[in-house]
């Protein structure tokens, strides 16, 4: 395994980036708020866990959904608006709530001193299962592009983000390296692709997976900058 010749990072958002939850906790209070003052009906009759549980039984049945986490929340507030007899008028705006306050994230102290000694010696893109947009958390000037499962179709593990990044910048395989915290997501999304992968393991886990493993493991960004530093010298 050898990192030398790497011209591509492809780098995952939630948890390796920022933390996840509390950004979605404060979204979600923060879209249950606006619901409570424009449409009390229907936070009269549910509590927040009672609209995330209608949300996922809503993308159980309809499983194009859980690729475009966007869509999802638009089809759960017209299927809101449908139950309470609401029309369609406020669920573009509802979702603007939303998705506004998600971009709205605190960084790991390492991320930015260590994308910046990146982006100079690498080029790098930016892939998420959700909808975080790099251009609006203040990370857009570091990356070229950026992939979600809504524009391919498939999330990861599935490879066609970790493929549609190396195609539009035209890099091989083994000219990549993904980077993300999550094993099945991130690690195995990127054997999945052909290309090696560095786990961030922020929370020092024990590694669960026995049929697949990490082929470099670190603990933040800047050790990340490390190998990859190692690995051009070496």
């Amino acid at each position: 395994m050898k990192l030398s010749g790497i011209k591509l990072l492809t780098i995952d958002l939630d948890d390796t980036l920022w933390p996840c939850l509390p950004t979605i906790q404060h979204a979600e209070q923060t879209s249950y708020n606006w619901l409570q003052k424009h449409r009390p009906k229907i936070t009269n009759s549910n509590s927040p866990q009672d609209l995330l549980e209608k949300r996922k039984r809503l993308m159980c049945e309809a499983p194009h959904l859980k690729h475009d986490l966007s869509e999802a929340r638009r089809a759960h507030f017209r299927q809101l608006a449908d139950e309470y007899g609401y029309d369609y008028d406020w669920v573009d705006e509802g979702f603007r709530v939303f998705h506004s306050a998600r971009q709205k994230v605190n960084l790991y102290d390492d991320v930015l001193p260590s994308l910046s000694r990146l982006r100079e010696q690498f080029r790098l893109v930016a892939l998420t299962n959700g909808n975080a947009e790099i251009s609006r958390v203040g990370l857009g000037e570091y990356f070229e592009m950026q992939i979600s499962a809504a524009d391919v179709e498939q999330g990861k593990p599935h490879p066609a983000m970790f493929i549609e990044a190396m195609e539009s910048l035209q890099v091989e395989p083994e000219q990549t390296v993904h980077v993300g915290d999550h094993a099945i997501h991130d690690v195995y999304g990127a054997h999945n692709a052909g290309i090696l992968s560095i786990w961030v393991n922020r929370t020092q886990q024990m590694w669960q997976e026995t049929e697949f493993k990490a082929d470099f493991e670190v603990r933040d960004l800047e050790q990340v900058v490390a190998l990859l530093d190692d690995g051009i010298a070496g």
